[in-house]
C-alpha cells in the first residue's frame, strides 16, 4: 500500500474542520445576500415591502441548516447571523413609512454593526473623546480575562459532590464577568475605528429588579424590542399588554434559535421568556432607593440565577456548559 493511501485521523479531522467552515462560509453568505436583496424594497409600498421581507426572510432564517446538526456549536453562530440580519430588516421596514430611506453606503456599513439594531436610532448614540475610548477598551481587554480564568478553573472542578445550582450560579456568574467587559471593549474598536455604537450593557449587576435588568443588559436588543414590539402593542399607554406581548416574541425568537440549532423544541426558552415577561410587568413601575434597594436586589439574584437554568438547559445541548446532568425537575417543563 502506497504512503499517501493512508489518511490518518489528523488529516480526516483538517478535511471536516474545512468542510464545517465552508458550510458556514456558505450559510453566511447566503443570509447576508438575501438582506441586501431587501435595500431596493425600501421604496416600495408597504405591502410590496412587507412581501420581499418574507420572501428574504427565508433563506436569511434557514441558511444555518447549510451546517450539519452534528455541529451545533457552528450553526449556532450562524444562526445569531440570521437573527441579527432578520430583526435588521424588520426595523427597516418598520420604520420605512416615516423615516427617509438610508443611503447604500450606510446601509451596507450598518448591516454588520451589531452594536445597533435601530438604525434610526444611531446617530444619537454618543460619541466619546478617544482617551474615554482607549480607557474603556484597556479595561475592558484587561477586565475579560478573570472571568475567562474562572471559566477554566470552573470548567475543571469535579462538581459531582455539589448542588446543580451552586455549578449553575457559579458558571453564570463567570460567564458575565467575562461577557460584560469584553463587549465594552468591542464597542470601544467600533467607535475608535469611526463606527457609531450603542453601549452593549449598563452594569446589569446593580439591577435593582427584574425589568431593571432586562433595561441594562443587551441594550441594542433591547432598543429594538422597545421600538418596534412595546410600542406599537400599546406602549406606555398598556404597559402590562405591551410588556407580555413584548416577552412572548422574545420567546418565539429565542425559542425558534435553539430548536433549528439543537434540532427540536423543547420549550424552555418559551418558559424563560414568558416567565420573565410576568415578573417584568409586575416590577415595571417598582423603583427600590437607599437601603430598600439591598433586599431587592438580593431576590434580583436569587430569580435571575434561579430562572437563568431554562435559558442555559438549551446552551447545554450546543456546548457541554454542565458537568451535572440537567435538573428533573426540567422535564416538568
Amino acid at each position: 500500500m502506497r504512503k499517501d493511501a493512508v489518511t490518518s485521523p489528523r488529516e480526516t479531522g483538517d478535511q471536516t474542520d474545512i468542510m464545517i467552515f465552508a458550510r458556514f462560509l456558505l450559510a453566511f453568505v447566503t443570509a447576508v445576500m438575501a438582506a441586501v436583496a431587501f435595500f431596493p424594497a425600501l421604496s416600495l409600498s408597504r405591502s410590496k415591502r412587507r412581501a420581499i421581507l418574507l420572501a428574504v426572510d427565508v433563506p436569511i432564517l434557514l441558511s444555518p441548516l447549510w451546517i450539519p446538526a452534528e455541529v451545533p456549536l457552528a450553526r449556532f453562530l450562524a444562526m445569531l447571523v440570521a437573527i441579527a440580519l432578520f430583526v435588521k430588516l424588520y426595523d427597516l421596514h418598520v420604520a420605512a413609512d416615516r423615516e427617509p430611506r438610508p443611503t447604500w453606503r450606510t446601509f451596507i456599513a450598518w448591516l454588520p454593526n451589531l452594536s445597533s439594531i435601530v438604525l434610526r436610532k444611531l446617530d444619537r448614540e454618543p460619541r466619546p473623546a478617544r482617551s474615554t475610548n482607549l480607557r474603556r477598551l484597556a479595561w475592558g481587554s484587561v477586565g475579560f480575562v478573570p472571568g475567562c480564568v474562572l471559566l477554566i478553573v470552573l470548567s475543571r472542578i469535579d462538581w459531582s459532590a455539589q448542588p446543580f445550582l451552586v455549578e449553575h450560579s457559579a458558571k453564570v456568574l463567570a460567564l458575565f464577568l467575562t461577557l460584560v467587559p469584553a463587549m465594552s471593549a468591542l464597542v470601544s474598536i467600533l467607535r475608535l475605528m469611526g463606527a457609531r455604537a450603542r453601549d452593549p450593557m449598563d452594569n446589569p449587576f446593580a439591577a435593582r429588579t427584574p425589568a431593571d435588568f432586562w433595561r441594562r443588559y443587551n441594550r441594542p436588543t433591547q432598543q429594538f424590542f422597545y421600538e418596534d414590539i412595546f410600542k406599537p402593542a400599546g406602549g406606555l399607554r398598556s404597559p402590562i399588554r405591551a410588556t407580555l406581548i413584548t416577552f412572548a416574541v422574545s420567546a418565539i425568537i429565542h425559542e425558534y434559535v435553539f430548536s433549528i440549532v439543537i434540532g427540536r423544541v423543547e420549550g424552555y426558552q418559551t418558559a424563560f421568556f414568558l416567565l420573565h415577561g410576568c415578573v417584568v410587568a409586575a416590577t415595571e413601575r417598582i423603583k427600590p432607593q437607599g437601603y430598600a434597594a439591598i433586599p431587592w436586589l438580593i431576590v434580583t439574584y436569587a430569580f435571575n440565577l434561579t430562572t437563568s437554568v431554562l435559558f442555559f438547559a438549551s446552551v447545554n445541548h450546543i456546548v457541554p456548559f454542565y458537568s451535572h446532568d440537567l435538573p428533573t425537575w426540567l422535564d416538568g417543563w
